[in-house]
């Protein structure tokens, strides 16, 4: 089985500060730099190193960083064939990191938003039934249905993370096996503060399972038959710039490589919570052997 992500890239540049600044403050940085992101690129990168093939559709830019971007796929064995190249500058993201660990991150989209359906048509014609079609927020709705429906038909999973939240996800609901989010975006979603309640919403509104995560205390899985709650290990956090999207691609990569939601899940908390103890966004994702050596190996349990 094979995860096909449909998504953005982007360049991370971050910033190390003492804080996160407060509005109209010039804060000194303690260490600034550089390295490939975006959360389509990202969670790619996570899928692959998991273990499953991994097809990314994505544009960039005819420039250095999106040169940049397609060298650090192709090196990570993620497929780039329909990586589009396109006039203009690759998209960037500016994270700002303080020193508990939280971030903020603020993204251009150019590059992402000129994704259309007929630019999905490659990537999509690679899905077999049981493949898993992972996707974000980051792409015009159009595109996002248009992909749901055509993986849906071809009978793929689809793994939907719902972030950046820029529109609506209503009738979508339907054609989603798995929502990944965490409590921010529940809240946004729902209307509702506590997570047990937001995700059972989206269970009515159509979606199969809902996966949302909670930082340190891990994540909930809730499905149309129990909640269970996945814990994190206790872990300094330095860093908490691409968890999620770790968390999402070794989920995905999971559910890819046969393992039940809650294997699945299990194995993706762990490896998130291993990418927290580190600085930087791809740089610090779990290797492949890591990732290995975290993978359940229990048939009955996470």
């Amino acid at each position: 089985m094979k995860v096909v992500v449909i998504g953005n890239c982007a360049i991370d540049r971050s910033f190390r500060l003492p804080r996160l600044p407060v509005a109209g403050e010039t804060i000194l940085a303690q260490e600034s730099t550089l390295d490939v992101g975006g959360k389509g690129a990202n969670q790619a990168v996570a899928a692959s190193r998991a273990g499953p093939a991994v097809v990314l559709c994505s544009a960039i830019g005819r420039d250095r960083d999106g040169s940049c971007i397609r060298s650090r796929l192709y090196s990570e064995g993620v497929a780039t064939e329909f990586v589009l190249e396109r006039s203009g500058a690759s998209d960037q993201s500016i994270v700002l990191v303080a020193a508990t660990g939280e971030n903020c991150i603020v993204t251009s989209h150019e590059m992402a938003w000129s994704i259309l359906p007929e630019d999905t048509a490659g990537a999509l014609a690679c899905l077999t039934p049981g493949d898993v079609l992972l996707m974000q927020g980051n792409l015009p709705r159009q595109t996002t249905e248009h992909c749901l429906r055509e993986g849906r038909r071809r009978g793929a999973r689809a793994v939907l993370n719902p972030a950046p939240i820029s529109y609506p996800y209503d009738n979508l609901w339907p054609l989603v096996d798995v929502v990944v989010m965490n409590e921010v975006e529940s809240r946004v979603l729902t209307g509702d503060r506590d997570p047990r309640t937001g995700a059972r919403a989206l269970l009515r509104a159509g979606a199969g399972v809902v996966a949302t995560t909670l930082g340190r205390m891990g994540a909930l899985v809730v499905d149309g038959v129990c909640d269970r709650h996945v814990r994190a290990p206790s872990v300094p956090v330095v860093d908490t710039t691409g968890a999620g999207d770790v968390f999402c691609g070794v989920f995905a990569a999971g559910l890819a490589l046969g393992l039940p939601t809650e294997q699945a899940a299990a194995w993706a908390v762990r490896s998130a919570t291993l990418s927290v103890m580190r600085r930087g966004t791809q740089s610090a994702f779990p290797t492949r052997e890591e990732l290995a050596s975290l993978r359940p190996t229990d048939p009955h349990g996470p």
